[in-house]
């Protein structure tokens, strides 16, 4: 018992170190601590890494940045949802790094050789392809070939190389497992607090099947992110995940990913200290917080009240994602699941016409819908993947003709909605009626909404009056149907839901009138979901030259950009389509009378002589 004991303090000693320059600094003193055992089982180390992963993931940087980016959640104050940066998200790049890679790169340093551990190091391998997958959404270029190595200046690689290595890694992983009973490795499910704690704690062994079918899910989820990538940033990386996402859809029908929501990857917090979900300690569990400052506990979105409150789709989720407001009182009474919006500013020149009153003004944060109790609870559920999100690639990969030997693309696309709805024990007529309505149904116009160029309810337009609204148009709009429902399924996810939205660009969000112009930003009026995250402070700092080189020559074209370029929230990354901006208010609404002009883009994705900074 004295060496268990031991063994996982030495394992927690390894979470509690923050090394600031992507797992260089002090490396090799950390090799050769003499309070540490030489011989430790792979999982005992493994086990940190899912741990300090969901607590990062679901920090409240899943709120105060994330949450806003995503378009799902708001909360009003802080220099979040002003697009901004500051310290509390370095912290994701610092404890990812740490806490989470540099445990699995000990493991596959010290026992990718043995093939006793071959299981445990493939599963080490997954694990970090995973993570990989959202530092780089995240930041873009980082640290990866040479992460983790001991020494103190690190080179950061392109996505390109980032990407190529995920795809190639998570394949040559689940290829490894071994899952024949004569296998020598089993993995202790105690070790496992990510597939073996779905199993309960009278698992003696963790699925390895379940690993391998989740390698594939996140394989899949990187292809499709990757479909796109023009061949000027990434030579032949787009047709290459093009046939990926064929690939692993083909697995799909062979029944080597997940085929319901029994299948879905999550995990779980609970009410002990280290496992309290995080939204639920910080804020709920804090009532002083909640009187002193409310804007902590995000709200709904008004982006996504538009497409899911009563009053326009009545989305059968609706009380699943959401906890009533009280909609306002009196003539400012307006619906129950009303959303905030980034902010209340508006553009510079916005002249409300006489006789409209906006219904955001002087509301307060009770009026506003809040995050339900299934995602802000103590033994809340957090998803990775699950199966919704597997209908709707399925439906745009066969849209788009990436995949075409399944069903038809409006099949997977109500298979979705149908998953999306049972993931939360809705089912029956409501979802039926949901499916049946004008907008929702395949190819179906809203078009009880909009008649020509004119709105007709005001439910459907934005606070400012209608410079975006939830209208869906015919058979034009079956993508945009698709990316919608794929959006909402994710409810939660928000860096999943903020990489979906940069990659597809077909759901039309207003930018925020308030930005905070010196952290990450480029002097403009307005300002666009951000592309990504800076850079620490520290990393700038600590690894100066690398930090610098990825920023002038990753992130900005070579040649077309001066040498110690400020990092930027608003340059592009390589997967992401360009914000095309808004176009002008639909003539006869609030919006045009008020703002007869177009919202154009104004972040600087890359740089402004870069021919392609204007792929769709």
């Amino acid at each position: 018992m004295k060496k268990i004991v031991r063994t996982i303090t030495v394992g927690l000693t390894l979470t509690g170190i923050v090394l600031l320059n992507a797992c260089t600094d002090k490396f090799d003193e950390i090799n050769t601590r003499t309070d540490r055992l030489t011989s430790v089982s792979p999982e005992l180390i493994f086990g940190l890494s899912p741990v300090v992963t969901l607590r990062e993931l679901t920090s409240n940087n899943n709120w105060y940045f994330f949450g806003n980016y995503g378009n799902q959640w708001s909360v009003i104050g802080g220099t979040g949802p002003h697009f901004g940066f500051d310290g509390r998200g370095e912290r994701i790049w610092n404890n990812l790094y740490s806490g989470g890679l540099l445990p699995l790169y000990e493991i596959i340093a010290n026992y990718g050789d043995n093939p006793v551990y071959a299981n445990r190091v493939a599963i080490a391998k997954i694990w970090k392809a995973y993570i990989f997958s959202q530092l780089t959404a995240i930041y873009g270029p980082c640290p990866y070939t040479d992460a983790c190595n001991g020494r103190e200046s690190i080179s950061f690689d392109n996505e390109e190389t980032v990407y190529r290595g995920i795809l190639k890694e998570l394949k040559d992983a689940y290829t490894a497992i071994n899952t024949a009973t004569s296998a020598t490795d089993n993995y202790p499910a105690k070790g496992d607090p990510f597939i073996g704690g779905q199993l309960g704690t009278t698992a003696q062994f963790t699925d390895l099947n379940r690993w391998a079918q989740f390698a594939r899910c996140i394989r899949l989820r990187t292809a499709i992110r990757l479909t796109e990538v023009p061949d000027a940033w990434a030579s032949g990386l787009a047709q290459e995940a093009k046939a990926i996402v064929a690939e692993e859809l083909d697995n799909a029908e062979n029944g080597l990913l997940i085929n319901d929501n029994t299948g879905n990857f999550w995990m779980q917090f609970g009410a002990e200290a280290d496992r309290t979900n995080p939204l639920y300690q910080e804020v709920i569990g804090n009532p002083e917080l909640l009187i002193v400052d409310p804007g902590n506990f995000p709200v709904l979105h008004e982006s996504l009240s538009l497409w899911i409150k009563e009053e326009t789709y009545k989305d059968p989720c609706l009380d699943v994602m959401c906890t009533a407001g009280s909609g306002g009182s009196g003539r400012n009474r307006f619906s129950k699941w009303l959303g905030r919006p980034h902010s209340m500013e508006r553009p510079e020149n916005y002249q409300e016409p006489q006789g409209y009153s906006s219904p955001y003004n002087n509301l307060k944060y009770a009026d506003f819908a809040t995050v339900g109790k299934t995602f802000s609870g103590v033994d809340a559920k957090f998803y990775f993947f699950s199966y919704p999100e597997l209908c709707f690639i399925r439906a745009e990969a066969t849209y788009k003709g990436y995949w075409t030997k399944g069903k038809t693309a409006e099949e997977y696309y109500y298979e979705g909605i149908d998953a999306r709805c049972t993931k939360y024990s809705k089912t029956g007529a409501a979802v039926t009626t949901y499916k049946n309505q004008a907008g929702i149904k395949w190819s179906t116009p809203s078009d009880t909404v909009r008649v020509g160029s004119t709105i007709k309810s005001t439910n459907y337009r934005d606070y400012l009056g209608g410079f975006i609204d939830s209208y869906l148009g015919g058979e034009e709009d079956n993508l945009k149907r698709i990316i919608v429902q794929h959006w909402i399924s994710l409810f939660s996810q928000n860096i999943d839901i903020w990489t979906l939205l940069r990659r597809t660009e077909v759901i039309p969000f207003k930018p925020h009138f308030g930005v905070d112009l010196n952290n990450g930003y480029v002097n403009s009026r307005w300002g666009y979901t951000p592309e990504r995250m800076i850079y620490p402070g520290n990393e700038r700092i600590i690894n100066k030259t690398e930090t610098f080189n990825a920023i002038d020559n990753y992130l900005l074209d070579k040649g077309n950009a001066p040498k110690g370029q400020q990092d930027q929230v608003t340059y592009r990354l390589i997967f992401a389509k360009d914000n095309p901006g808004l176009p002008v208010p639909v003539p006869g609404t609030v919006a045009y009378a008020a703002y007869p002009y177009p919202l154009e883009n104004m972040s600087k994705n890359r740089v402004e002589n870069n021919p392609f900074v204007n792929f769709k």
